[in-house]
């Protein structure tokens, strides 16, 4: 093959990835539109299946306002612990015994004495109790781990034979199924713990403390945590080298004393391109919005990212230079598209802000019309690069001519687009680029929802679970993945050597074919 078709060969399989990713984008794009009508609906059952739970006496104003209290009852539980030294550790009145629905037995595989052959009799048992959650209704299941000895053997020096257990939570009445039912209800339908607790314990007769749901997500998050490096590991090694970044705050009820005197915290949302084949979500919480809290995750990233004006950027894209911004049309388009609705017909014809707005326009019209056409992202860039030059140096001189009155509406739009001029146009060199930071705005919402509800969040503990096990569940929801079968599924093979962590992940092969 000589280097000329060679050189063919490698265009041609460009061309077919492209339309892939094509294909990728058409298909995620209409599977977020539709979810996000989804949450709608979504949310007004959540609204429906609260009250059912919160008495009807309790006004919304009085709920737990904490996004995420593990950290919160965790300390509160150790405070009580050491409030009653020398006093007898208190068992829980819940009577497993009586609410046992099914039991089973734990054996070893073990038949034959390795010593001498004899085989093997029952030498001991251990009983404990597991929780796990049916559609409906809470079982308990009655667990009886026996051990066996060789009848021959003598006991003292005879060996006993235990089964093995590969449990998730071993020890604990807490299971994946259990572990699932809690997550959903607190993450997605948005409902406390200690409403939860009351509503097991009353409706459904099971009795638990908001400490214990608290600490059954803590031990949950720990536990997905590789699947939630995984993901984020995913998501800066994409394949179309693009993320979208944004952020939104977050308040911490209890601070501390390095802390004491911030008011707010931060979420930094990152998510992945239409055009990617893996659909992920990132919520990573941070303390303050210095730029050396996303550094450390991004500093090895290659590519670009989408972004508003945050400041912060600009001084990662110093720190790396791999990193290209793409600051968003769509931020700079509203500033001037303000103005102008405070005009009428015969201002609008005068206005510079009118002018502008335009330009920029026909930026936007000619986006859609290339995603009409159905243009791979090669084919974007060419046109691109054919239709939209002269539009760009209309802009610019606009921009940069413009004499507005300081001070003004005008003069604050203008300056805001000179500010990020120079990372408006990185959509020129990538086929793969959008306009705007659209994506991760959508992406957002769905955290902003819950905050509206839970105002703050217990601690910063609390604040790390959240964000880790929020970004499972999103992910698995832009996926198609039902979270609650996700979980009980990954919670019951994280152990599973036959599994990679790759396998677990909400978008992967495997969990489409186990989660229909």
């Amino acid at each position: 093959m000589t280097l000329e078709e060679m050189l063919k060969r490698i265009q041609k399989l460009e061309n077919e990835l492209a339309e892939e990713k094509r294909k990728h984008y058409e298909t995620n794009k209409k599977l977020n539109e539709v979810l996000m009508q989804l949450s709608i609906y979504q949310e007004k059952y959540g609204i429906e299946r609260i009250k059912q739970i919160i008495p009807k006496s309790e006004k919304i104003d009085k709920l737990d306002n904490t996004i995420n209290e593990v950290e919160e009852t965790i300390k509160e539980e150790k405070k009580k612990k050491s409030t009653n030294k020398g006093k007898k550790y208190k068992k829980s009145k819940f009577d497993y015994e009586s609410h046992v629905s099914e039991t089973r037995y734990i054996d070893t595989n073990e038949e034959i004495c390795e010593k001498c052959g004899e085989k093997l009799v029952y030498a001991s048992q251990q009983i404990r109790y597991v929780v796990e959650v049916c559609p409906a209704k809470v079982k308990v299941i009655k667990l009886i781990k026996r051990s066996k000895k060789c009848p021959k053997c003598n006991y003292t020096d005879g060996k006993l034979y235990y089964p093995i257990v590969n449990e998730v939570f071993n020890g604990s009445i807490l299971t994946p199924s259990l572990s699932s039912f809690i997550m959903y209800h607190k993450y997605e339908l948005g409902i406390p713990f200690h409403h939860l607790a009351s509503h097991l314990t009353n409706s459904v007769g099971f009795e638990i403390s908001k400490q214990n749901l608290a600490n059954y997500m803590a031990k949950t998050a720990q536990t997905l945590e590789p699947i939630y490096e995984k993901m984020k590991s995913d998501l800066l090694n994409n394949e179309e080298k693009v993320l979208f970044c944004d952020e939104t705050t977050l308040v911490v009820s209890k601070k501390d004393e390095i802390n004491k005197d911030r008011k707010k915290s931060y979420v930094f949302v990152y998510t992945s391109s239409f055009y990617s084949k893996n659909q992920i979500r990132i919520y990573d919480f941070h303390e303050s919005r210095k730029v050396d809290q996303i550094s450390m995750w991004l500093s090895s990233f290659n590519g670009v990212i989408h972004c508003d004006d945050y400041s912060g950027y600009d001084v990662l894209k110093k720190q790396n230079k791999n990193i290209k911004l793409q600051r968003c049309w769509a931020h700079v388009r509203r500033r001037f598209a303000d103005i102008v609705k405070s005009l009428n017909e015969s201002q609008k014809k005068d206005s510079y802000a009118f002018k502008i707005l335009q330009e920029i326009g026909k930026l936007f019209i000619l986006e859609a019309k290339y995603k009409k056409q159905k243009k791979n992202p090669i084919s974007i860039l060419q046109s691109r690069k054919l239709d939209m030059p002269p539009i760009i140096e209309n802009i610019k001189k606009l921009i940069f001519e413009a004499n507005a009155i300081k001070g003004s509406a005008l003069d604050n739009a203008i300056n805001y687009a000179k500010g990020c001029f120079n990372d408006l146009f990185t959509f020129m060199e990538n086929g793969y680029v959008e306009l705007t930071n659209n994506v991760c705005e959508r992406a957002v919402k769905p955290f902003v929802v819950q905050r509206k509800v839970f105002q703050t969040s217990g601690s910063y503990a609390g604040a790390r679970y959240t964000s880790k096990l929020f970004s499972i569940i999103q992910t698995c929801r832009i996926n198609n993945i039902n979270v609650e079968k996700y979980i009980e599924y990954v919670l019951n093979n994280i152990n599973n050597k036959n599994l990679t962590i790759d396998d677990l992940t909400p978008y992967s092969s495997h969990i489409l074919k186990a989660i229909k």
